[in-house]
């Protein structure tokens, strides 16, 4: 299996936003995963393996964020991430 890079444009759906809950379900959904992964939010890219990082984007809800991943479960790590976004991390609306 090779290294791929994929990228895609995700809407930030729930009510609060990137805040302290949405960050530790990405951080925790991809210690699963082998790929490097990495938000862009308004020119600013962190590394979404770190809480803080992505707490520092403050994207709020509606926002839309640039999620790139690259490695050799890239194609399962961004339907992770994809399908996190989606649900709005498992919150209410």
């Amino acid at each position: 299996m090779t290294d791929s890079k994929l990228e895609k444009i995700v809407t930030v759906k729930n009510k609060l936003g990137l805040h302290i809950r949405p960050a530790t379900y990405i951080v925790k959904l991809l210690q699963e995963c082998q790929s490097k992964v990495t938000l862009t939010y308004k020119g600013e890219s962190v590394n979404a393996r770190s809480i803080m990082n992505i707490m520092i984007l403050t994207a709020p809800r509606n926002a839309r964020v640039k999620i790139e991943v690259e490695g050799v479960d890239a194609e399962q790590t961004l339907s992770k991430l994809y399908h996190a976004f989606e649900t709005r991390f498992e919150e209410d609306a």
